[in-house]
């Protein structure tokens, strides 16, 4: 496999799995019904930045000499944030330490009847942070979030590294 053909794969990995990712958090989220908290929406804006800077990655291989290689390091610098969230977030999860103020979830707009105000603290439904609303294999989606954002960080910085010998890049 030439460098370029390794560059491609790592670039569509790169762009695919993240995307994948937020796809599972927006399935979970509009129809299985589970609501994010803070920490988990916190998640999300790296995944965005990764998917974005692979598929630029894919698209620019065999271009710009060192285009789809910085895109690559954006990718997984975006990544190794999103696993430093999904960990904090997991050791949240854990009461390990304590989560950011604004974890006890969003307070419903302002009432002037106080019927309305009894039904809206009815109604209104608090995420926390410390509480993982859904578990596989024993860990929560913050934990497995910030496992394979790791990973992938990795990923893109080995794809990053391609083609280097003794400080040339070849192609």
């Amino acid at each position: 496999m030439t460098v370029r053909q390794r560059l491609r794969l790592v670039s569509l990995a790169i762009a695919a799995a993240p995307a994948a990712m937020l796809g599972f958090a927006y399935y979970t989220e509009y129809v299985v019904g589970l609501l994010p908290c803070m920490l988990c929406l916190y998640q999300r804006p790296p995944h965005y930045v990764a998917a974005i800077a692979g598929l630029l990655a894919f698209a620019l291989v065999g271009g710009p000499r060192l285009a789809s290689r910085a895109l690559l390091g954006l990718a997984g610098t975006a990544l190794l944030l999103g696993a430093i969230i999904g960990f904090f977030h997991a050791g949240v999860e854990l009461k390990l330490w304590l989560g950011p103020a604004e974890c006890g979830g969003k307070l419903a707009p302002l009432v002037t009847d106080l019927n309305d105000l009894s039904q809206a603290m009815k109604d209104t439904k608090v995420v926390q942070c410390d509480e993982p609303s859904w578990v596989f294999l024993g860990l929560s989606m913050a934990a497995w979030n910030g496992i394979l954002s790791l990973g992938l960080a990795l990923f893109a910085f080995w794809g990053m590294l391609q083609g280097q010998l003794k400080g040339r890049y070849r192609t």
